[in-house]
């Protein structure tokens, strides 16, 4: 059955309602921003706020005072503005492979590269958190930079994702986990460092009225267009032209701004009661896993000391013949999903200096897919999910192998 485009289920979600835009607008007014005491007492240390996860990581970086040019780890399978971070901080990305099963960066690979970087960051993607026993065995006295854009309130050996390291920084932005529109929350475990991240966020811009109001409106037109009934026809046909015209991979650049008092307002009025949102995104992904039946397909998988969040689920196939097949079976039934990092390989090699030494990377950016799993989708919606998928593949298996 083909659904109708006006019922596309999107592979992300936009989380942010007319109240929310209600309450970002009237918080543009303000002389004074909301409190930051809500969020200290669900993380239970004080946060540094930023206007964005790519504001935070350049912060970070330059507050580590390294060497102009010194190498920092990062594992290649994450989000670009990584590197783009790491290169405007002045600094060198040090590409290390990861783990095929969760994605995360590998302790065996990490080992072999420790003495080309002065720093590494570890991404905890998807939601899974990484081996940080490991990883901290290895580094010894090289800073650790936890990267948990993706990963709000998962957690490994029982601790809080965020944490676990010298320096920590989560992400709000749309599309994330709180969907404030943007935001950026910093949690440094060293005083002095502490100090060093202040000194800079005391220098970074505050948000003018009108560019409030614009963020917040624009942030809401988005999210409307990012949900259903518009999704199907408007925002993935734009999303998709500005994706043939834009290669939205490559640099950017990065807007030091402080956090929004719009976005602060909505971070604080979601963050203690999305608990819950996560328990349901986690019996979501537990949903398909127990009835999902994919020949060639690797589901993910929780480690009996670690809890993901699953903000996303990623499914690995054979080769990249299937996954394209899937993607596009799934968008003929209705159902957007994402061929995760595809083009990163390429990027990475002509933007970053990429010399072709995680295959474990390159064989994930060819057949990752990442389908819908939000807490916001109904029983309705996962069941058709589980049956497009199983359905999809099974076809792919009995005509196309």
């Amino acid at each position: 059955m083909i659904k109708e485009k006006i019922g596309l289920i999107p592979r992300y979600n936009w989380d942010y309602k007319f109240p929310d835009f209600a309450k970002a607008f009237s918080a543009a007014w303000r002389h004074n921003s909301d409190s930051k005491g809500i969020l200290e007492s669900v993380f239970g240390q004080e946060p540094i706020l930023t206007g964005s996860g790519r504001t935070s990581l350049y912060i970070i970086l330059k507050s580590l005072e390294l060497p102009e040019g010194s190498g920092v780890g990062v594992p290649l399978f994450c989000c670009p503005v990584v590197f783009e971070a790491i290169h405007e901080a002045g600094l060198v990305p040090v590409f290390i492979d990861i783990n095929i099963d969760d994605y995360c960066i590998s302790a065996s690979d990490l080992q072999k590269k420790i003495d080309s970087i002065s720093a590494i960051i570890v991404v905890h993607l998807f939601g899974h958190p990484a081996n940080m026993d490991a990883i901290s065995s290895i580094c010894r006295s090289i800073p650790i930079v936890e990267d948990c854009a993706h990963a709000l309130f998962s957690k490994y050996k029982g601790k809080s994702i965020g944490c676990l390291s010298t320096v920590s920084f989560f992400s709000f932005r749309s599309g994330k986990y709180i969907s404030s529109g943007e935001g950026s929350a910093i949690f440094c475990q060293d005083p002095l460092l502490y100090k060093n991240i202040n000194r800079f966020i005391e220098k970074l811009k505050e948000w003018k009225l009108l560019q409030e109001i614009f963020h917040c409106t624009a942030t809401y037109i988005k999210s409307i267009l990012y949900n259903k009934p518009w999704y199907g026809t408007i925002g993935y046909p734009v999303g998709r032209l500005l994706d043939q015209k834009l290669n939205l991979t490559s640099k950017t650049g990065i807007k030091l701004r402080k956090i929004a008092k719009g976005d602060l307002i909505i971070l604080n009025d979601r963050i203690e009661s999305f608990f819950e949102k996560v328990r349901k995104q986690r019996e979501n992904a537990f949903f398909f896993m127990k009835n999902l039946n994919l020949k060639g397909g690797e589901l993910p998988y929780e480690k009996s000391d670690c809890q993901s969040n699953y903000y996303q689920f990623a499914i690995r196939f054979q080769n990249s013949s299937q996954r394209d097949f899937i993607a596009d079976y799934l968008l003929r039934c209705g159902i957007d999903s994402a061929k995760y990092l595809d083009e990163i390989v390429d990027v990475s090699k002509i933007d970053y200096g990429y010399r072709g030494d995680c295959p474990n990377s390159e064989i994930c950016s060819k057949t990752v897919l990442v389908v819908p799993n939000h807490y916001v989708l109904s029983d309705k919606d996962l069941n058709y999910i589980v049956k497009c998928l199983n359905n999809g593949n099974e076809y792919f298996v009995s005509t196309c192998t």
